[in-house]
């Protein structure tokens, strides 16, 4: 899966859930296909980090009604690829809202 791709799945899981905003979009094809992805989700930041190198994507969630730009995130989530499970994207919403 590409990051142009994660991003058309994350957006269809998330709407399936809750509304969103999109905070960020920026994809580097020629970059190992790095990629930087942010939402806004329930007064909260959700952003996700694509390093295509090592093939790793992190999961970063700021403090609730935060700014985006000047925001403080936490990481919630580090893993292997682009896949995320529906189960797994509305527990750490839910999570991170608490």
């Amino acid at each position: 899966m590409t990051f142009e791709e994660f991003r058309k799945d994350i957006e269809h899981k998330i709407n399936s859930l809750t509304e969103f905003e999109l905070q960020e979009y920026h994809y580097e094809p020629s970059s190992f296909g790095n990629g930087i992805l942010a939402y806004r989700i329930k007064g909260q930041n959700h952003k996700f980090v694509f390093d295509g190198r090592e093939n790793e994507l992190t999961w970063l969630v700021s403090k609730p009604h935060e700014k985006y730009f000047g925001a403080t995130f936490k990481e919630i989530l580090k893993k292997n690829g682009l896949e995320l499970d529906s189960d797994r994207i509305e527990k750490e919403i839910k999570n991170s809202a608490q």
